[in-house]
């Protein structure tokens, strides 16, 4: 979910001022500025699959695809896919290119998609349309974004049964993931020592006076003294010269601290799944 705000601000055509820590990325890749795109916004547990939703300018929108259409280019993009929407049926994927190219660049952020999918299993006659044409939509998505430049669909699937919720939430989670595995590029969460570094750079500002680098350069090393002076107080690898650049890289939090936070929250999930099993 944070990944996916992320590049909302990031394509919302913000100046770059505004967006703090995007520099490093702009350098690697070369870009000077990103380009604003049109987005369109989908959440699962925020859209009901019973209700049909009112617009501001007369449109009734009633499956995902029809608020996708609408998000993005309004009644003309919704023009599109009316009739789909109406009878509650996927729209071919050569509707959706031709939606993406007129709206092109446009940046679709799909999350909790399984809650919202979930809600359809063995269940018919609903605005949102039959569970399985959800997921012929989720196909023809994946297709379309393909096949359309300056297009980028991101959506958040579960990684556990533990986050999908009864046999249909299983059913869509393992559905989607089958779809978006023939074309997706997976990004996972963060590991253990990038961790570290958000959450650092959560509570505390950056280091920019060279004076402070100074500081922490020292602490680190009376650190690294005292575990090397005292091998057996504590482990060995409190004695390696890795260990002393991480906790530069946490300072001012002791990286031992994260570690225990990391093993916590490791040993937590594993019991929920085994508990979920």
């Amino acid at each position: 979910t944070h990944s996916l705000l992320a590049l909302y601000h990031l394509f919302s055509g913000a100046p770059i001022t505004d967006l703090i820590g995007i520099e490093p990325v702009l350098q690697e890749t070369g870009i000077t500025i990103p380009p604003a795109a049109r987005r369109a916004v989908l959440v699962g547990y925020e859209l009901s699959p019973g209700l049909a939703r009112p617009k501001p300018d007369g449109c009734l929108v009633h499956t995902l695809w029809g608020e996708l259409a609408w998000q993005l280019l309004g009644r003309e993009g919704y023009a599109l896919v009316a009739e789909a929407d109406r009878q509650g049926v996927s729209p071919g994927s050569d509707i959706l290119v031709e939606l993406f190219q007129r709206a092109a660049p446009c940046l679709i952020l799909i999350d909790e998609w399984v809650v919202f999918a979930r809600q359809l299993y063995g269940i018919s006659g609903l605005p949102a349309g039959s569970f399985d044409a959800n997921l012929s939509f989720a196909q023809s998505l994946t297709e379309a974004a393909k096949a359309s430049p300056r297009t980028l669909v991101v959506a958040t699937i579960p990684a556990s049964d533990a986050e999908t919720g009864g046999e249909g939430g299983r059913e869509a989670a393992t559905r989607l993931k089958n779809i978006f595995g023939r074309v997706e590029s997976p990004w996972r969460p963060a590991d253990a020592e990038e961790g570290f570094e958000i959450v650092r750079r959560r509570i505390f500002q950056p280091i920019t006076d060279p004076a402070l680098f100074v500081a922490r350069d020292a602490v680190a090393k009376t650190f690294a003294n005292l575990y090397q002076s005292q091998p057996q107080e504590f482990p060995a690898d409190c004695r390696e010269a890795a260990y002393e650049q991480r906790i530069k890289d946490s300072y001012p939090i002791h990286p031992e601290l994260f570690d225990r936070l990391y093993s916590c929250l490791l040993y937590t999930s594993d019991a929920a799944d085994d508990l979920t099993r």
